[in-house]
């Protein structure tokens, strides 16, 4: 099946089962889920969480190069499939290095250090620091829901290519995730989710585990044909017996959608023993997936083989509010137009993650990116926030975008080359009708390299044979845009050295004296823009030229000489020194109650009360007068909360409902207490008399003033306090309770819950359809009816359910147990859960037991009752449960066979929890009424 054409994959579907024990399997192409692996990792930005830059150095190939990196910044993980086994969920999975800076230094025994190259980063250079890692399902009982999330503690083999040998390569890439390791093992991003607590139909999913599948040889198609394949979602529907299996080899199930239009970016593969039961195009089972930014799985086309296959593709939901473009770069003063999907935004908003003031200008969606002469380093990551209503906890939609001094950029930047050395590769940050050439127009030595349309081999040649070194300047053009680069050619051995033999930024009209380590120089040489004399190097007062100029100084003694290689910034000290200055002091950094009115949260781990983080800093004078500067974003992602003794409080981790001791991990199994940044709108905070918001006192203004909301579990009911810590630009941490005299330790206190009692419950029923009968005198209201349904609803007065577990759907009970009966009772339900704005939509209706409906379905029953409906034009209120009681007079007995345990499951009571609006937990028991005619009426009683 190489063409992967889906006439081949048919042929093959039709051959028999292809479940290997699943009653669904679900495929997601790999350029759709790197997609929704960008969108969870740019939203996540809005509360603070992503890698933060760093910089460092180290040691390479036997000590002999030293690798300096600043400022390095990671862009969103994206998966390969090229080594995917598909009897696991093991990937490659990249990240692109698209800001910072790097320097590579040879420092030899005996001999002068010398810079051998420096890159400049940007998106689209294609270097990428690549692991191979598992994809896991993360459970949460609490939540109801599994997670489809990368497992950082299964990392393995690190490379990263910005190095320029394969050994390099792996030293680089351990380097780097020695850097990043601890930040990696707390950073989730659930990439898909599905949601269980509706999963009692036949077609709901009570579980999955996940495989990844390379793309048949051939058969790839999307960004990077070679490295294609599918995440391969394994579901189990209610009703299955048992767990399916991996097996040798699966079918691949995104075959060719059409001449010229690659894969199907989604497909769904359904058992033939559920298949009857689905919908049209399956949204039964695709609406309990959700996926980041309300995207939707969307299937256009349906094949019923032996099993029936589904293929599709991932597109907006309705409601989407979707933010464009998620991920961009701009060069110096260049525009860009964002657009939000829907109803325009209430508010946009920019500023540089580390350094606040340095960004650009944000008029109705358009960005225009920072004059060069305001930026705060050679790239700079800016954050756009649309804010997507007035409402003080409104939901925003964040992007990203990398300003760069240049819209056309070539790494690396500036790189030695000694005559005879191999040719060098050189990437452009775009290869879109681009063109290489020297400054000059001469193209002569650049050869195109096919499989990499950003990249050029060049093999410079020298135009003075006398000169001991020659700069060649590099340029790459498209359209109106060019960036350059600078080859350094060595044509003599430098044998002393010469300090500093590098100079990363030299600004307009700088100075540096240079100086040879052991000797007095007798001569100095200058090769490109400036002055030198006497060993001290002036920069030229205008702007050097573009990025990548160069200068070179050679200090000569005794016949042999040293050489510094000057690289050429385009601000200037003061510039650079205005837009980099930050905050010198703390004015506030308090922790408040979110309520001035509420300092109380219920001991059951869900109910939640919220604390601000107010982080207001001084004024101080700057180049330009007073100014005020906030705490960076990359600041604030150092915010934790901590006990009063110091020790953090537990993170809950992403898609956690609250505190469950259940599901802790063993390093945190005696946790009482714990917190997000996410509030969790299903449950209510404790109860308080309403109090007018205190008048704050703007002792700053408001853009020096930083807010984050905490929100805070328990499940002790015990008094805590809190307060906060963070680091600064300095590395230096502060602390809430050092500023006498300030708010900065907040008390907290666990109320204990009351368990309820029965008697706090309303469980009533109403007739709501009869047919083929009537009401007789005695007051009868069953018997003389063949079909009767009654809804019994379930309510506690002065609460709402907003969320209800059963253990089973669905109850029947015969009015006999003989073997050619056929009146029968069963029960099926309703409910409105409180969701969360991305959660997915309840199913509309009633809902019946997975085993109710494969009973009916079986070949001695045929049975096609079962309403879905509301009869009567009823409908569920919001807060409670609703119970259906249908009786019927044409359902035949069944008998369970050694393949079927439905009589198992539905002769057994309802267990039911109900959480309410303040997140306490009821444990109730529903069943048919004992005695006589017991079929006809139901009881509620506690667990």
């Amino acid at each position: 099946m190489a063409s992967n054409s889906k006439d081949d994959l048919l042929a093959e579907l039709s051959k028999g089962d292809a479940m290997h024990g699943w009653g669904a399997m679900l495929s997601i192409g790999r350029d759709r889920f790197n997609q929704l692996l960008q969108d969870r990792f740019v939203e996540a930005f809005a509360t603070q969480d992503f890698i933060v830059p760093f910089s460092g150095e180290y040691y390479a190939d036997n000590n002999t190069e030293k690798v300096v990196f600043a400022n390095i910044m990671f862009g969103p993980p994206q998966v390969s499939f090229r080594a995917a086994s598909g009897r696991s969920a093991r990937v490659k999975l990249s990240m692109e290095l698209i800001a910072g800076r790097c320097s590579m230094i040879a420092e030899y025994p005996g001999e002068p250090a010398f810079l051998r190259r420096s890159h400049v980063l940007q998106p689209g250079m294609g270097f990428r620091f690549e692991v191979t890692v598992d994809l896991q399902v993360v459970r949460s009982r609490n939540a109801d829901k599994g997670q489809l999330v990368i497992d950082w503690s299964t990392v393995s083999d690190p490379v990263c290519n910005l190095a320029p040998t394969p050994n390099a390569e792996s030293t680089m890439g351990a380097y780097l995730l020695r850097q990043l390791g601890p930040q990696l093992r707390n950073w989730a991003l659930p990439v898909v989710t599905i949601e269980f607590h509706f999963g009692y139909s036949a077609l709901s999913v009570v579980d999955f585990t996940v495989v990844a599948q390379k793309a048949p040889e051939g058969g790839g198609s999307g960004s990077s044909p070679a490295d294609d394949g599918a995440v391969v979602l394994l579901m189990q529907l209610r009703g299955a017996l048992k767990w399916g299996y991996a097996p040798a080899g699966w079918l691949y199930l995104l075959p060719s959608s059409g001449a010229g239009k690659g894969n199907y970016g989604a497909s769904l593969l359904v058992s033939k023993a559920w298949a009857p039961l689905m919908a049209k195009f399956a949204t039964d089972v695709l609406s309990q997936v959700v996926l980041p930014q309300k995207h939707e799985i969307a299937m256009s086309e349906e094949y019923k083989q032996h099993d029936t296959i589904l293929f599709g593709d991932i597109t907006p939901g309705k409601d989407a509010r979707i933010l464009q473009p998620a991920l961009s770069s701009l060069g110096a003063s260049r525009d860009k137009q964002f657009t939000l999907t829907g109803t325009a935004p209430s508010e946009w908003s920019v500023r540089n993650l580390t350094y606040p003031r340095a960004c650009g200008d944000m008029v109705a969606g358009r960005y225009t990116a920072s004059a060069i002469d305001k930026f705060a380093s050679d790239s700079q990551v800016v954050l756009v926030t649309a804010k997507l209503t007035n409402s003080p906890d409104s939901e925003v939609r964040t992007a990203l975008v990398v300003e760069s001094s240049e819209a056309l950029a070539i790494s690396p930047r500036v790189v030695l080359w000694n005559k005879g050395d191999p040719a060098l590769t050189l990437t452009a940050s775009d290869g879109e009708g681009i063109s290489w050439a020297l400054e000059d127009g001469t193209t002569d030595g650049f050869e195109a390299i096919p499989e990499d349309p950003r990249s050029v081999r060049y093999t410079p040649s020298a135009k003075d044979e006398k000169v001991p070194v020659e700069l060649l300047r590099i340029k790459v053009s498209r359209g109106a845009d060019s960036g350059y680069a600078t080859v350094v050619m060595i044509k003599y051995s430098m044998m002393l050295q010469l300090e500093p033999f590098h100079v990363s930024q030299m600004p307009p009209s700088g100075t540096q004296d240079f100086a040879l380590l052991d000797y007095k120089a007798d001569s100095w040489m200058l090769f490109g823009k400036g002055t030198l004399k006497d060993g001290v190097y002036t920069a030229p007062g205008a702007e050097p030229g573009g990025p990548g100029e160069v200068s070179v100084v050679v200090g000569v003694a005794y016949g042999l000489g040293g050489l510094a290689v000057i690289e050429h910034g385009r601000n200037s000290v003061q510039q650079m020194a205005t837009q980099q200055e930050r905050w010198k002091a703390l004015n506030r950094f308090e922790v408040l109650r979110n309520n001035s009115n509420r300092n109380k949260v219920l001991a059951n781990g869900l109910q939640q009360v919220g604390i601000d983080v107010l982080i207001e800093t001084n004024s101080f004078e700057g180049a330009n007068g007073t100014v005020w500067d906030p705490v960076s974003d990359q600041e604030l992602s150092t915010l934790q909360l901590l006990y009063e003794d110091g020790s953090p409080v537990y993170v809950l981790p992403a898609g956690a409902d609250g505190l469950d001791p259940d599901e802790l991990p063993e390093e945190a199994a005696d946790q009482k207490w714990a917190v997000t940044k996410r509030r969790n709108v299903r449950y209510d905070y404790f109860p308080v008399s309403a109090v007018q918001a205190e008048q704050d006192s703007l002792l700053a203004p408001i853009d020096a003033r930083r807010t984050v909301t905490f929100f805070v579990n328990a499940l002790e009911a015990e008094v805590r306090k809190f307060k906060a810590k963070f680091q600064d630009h300095n590395n230096g941490w502060h602390y809430s309770d050092l500023k006498e005299g300030a708010p900065g330790v907040l008390e907290l206190q666990g109320v204990q819950v009351s368990p309820p009692n029965i008697d706090d419950y309303k469980f009533e029923p109403k007739r709501v359809y009869t047919h083929d009968g009537s009401n007789h005198s005695n007051g009868d209201f069953f018997n003389y009816w063949h079909y009767t349904t009654d809804y019994w609803v379930l309510r506690a007065p002065g609460l709402e359910f907003v969320r209800a577990r059963l253990a089973y759907a669905s109850m029947m009970k015969w009015e006999s147990e003989l073997i050619d009966e056929t009146y029968c009772s069963y029960t099926g339900f309703a409910f409105i859960p409180r969701r969360d704005p991305d959660s997915v939509s309840p199913p509309s209706g009633i809902t019946y037991g997975a085993e109710l409906e494969l009973l009916v379905h079986e070949e001695k029953v045929k049975f096609e009752g079962l309403d879905y409906g509301f009869k009567n034009h009823e409908s569920v209120s919001t807060g409670t449960l609703l119970l259906s009681l249908d009786r019927v007079p044409n359902l035949k007995y069944w008998v369970d066979t050694e393949h079927t345990e439905y009589r198992k499951v539905l002769d057994r009571p309802l267990l039911v929890t109900l959480t309410d609006n303040y997140g306490n937990a009821h444990h109730l028991r529903i069943t048919f009424k004992g005695g006589v005619d017991s079929r006809n009426q139901l009881v509620l009683e506690g667990q």
